[in-house]
C-alpha cells in the first residue's frame, strides 16, 4: 500500500502538473497528461530503487533518527563533526550540543540541513540527527539523500571509543 501512496505523491505533486503543463503549450493537452503520467511512473520508480536496503515504507524527505550512543557527550560531539565532512555538509552553527550543518546542491538534491542535538543522559548520550531539505516543498525524497545523511551519522556514532557497539536503540 505505501508503493501505491508514492507513485499517488509523485503523480500529484510531479506527474499531473508538469504534464498539463507540457500539454497546454503544445495544444494536446491529452498527450502532456500521458507524458505526465510517464514521468511518475520514472520518479516513483527511481525513487523505490535508491531507497532499497534502507527500510522500507516512508519516502518522507524529512528524516530523524534517535540513537542512544554509551560514551561521553564530548566524544559523541567531536565524532559527529568528524563525520560530516563526508556528507560533504558545512557546520553553519555549533553551540556544543546543538549541530547545524549543510550540504551542497548538487544533481540530486536541492540541499540539506542536518540537524544534531547531543544531550547527555544518566547512562550514555542521546542524539538526534534530522535531515531536511532546504527546498520546503519537497513531498517525497526521490534519491534518498535525508535518509542516506541520517544513516551515514549514526554509523558513525556506531561505536564508541572503546570499541563497544555505540547504536543501542534508534527510533
Amino acid at each position: 500500500m505505501h508503493i501505491v501512496r508514492l507513485y499517488l505523491k509523485v503523480l500529484c505533486w510531479m506527474g499531473l502538473p508538469t504534464g498539463l503543463l507540457i500539454g497546454f503549450m503544445s495544444g494536446q493537452v491529452q498527450v502532456g497528461v500521458a507524458e505526465g503520467l510517464a514521468i511518475s511512473a520514472a520518479f516513483g520508480s527511481i525513487t523505490l530503487y535508491r531507497h532499497r536496503g534502507l527500510g522500507g515504507g516512508d519516502y518522507s524527505p524529512r528524516v530523524t533518527s534517535v540513537v542512544h550512543v554509551p560514551a561521553d557527550s564530548v566524544l559523541v560531539h567531536q565524532r559527529v563533526l568528524e563525520a560530516l565532512p563526508a556528507l560533504r555538509a558545512r557546520v553553519v552553527a555549533d553551540d556544543g550540543g546543538h549541530i547545524v550543518a549543510r550540504t551542497r546542491v548538487n544533481r540530486h538534491t536541492r540541499g540539506e540541513r542536518i540537524t544534531v542535538d547531543v544531550r547527555p543522559s544518566t547512562d550514555d548520550t542521546e542524539v538526534t540527527v534530522r535531515s531536511v531539505p532546504r527546498a520546503r516543498w519537497a513531498p517525497v525524497d526521490i534519491y534518498a539523500r535525508g535518509r542516506r545523511n541520517v544513516e551515514a551519522v549514526v554509523r558513525a556514532l556506531g561505536t564508541d571509543l572503546t570499541g563497544e557497539v555505540g547504536a543501542v536503540g534508534s527510533k
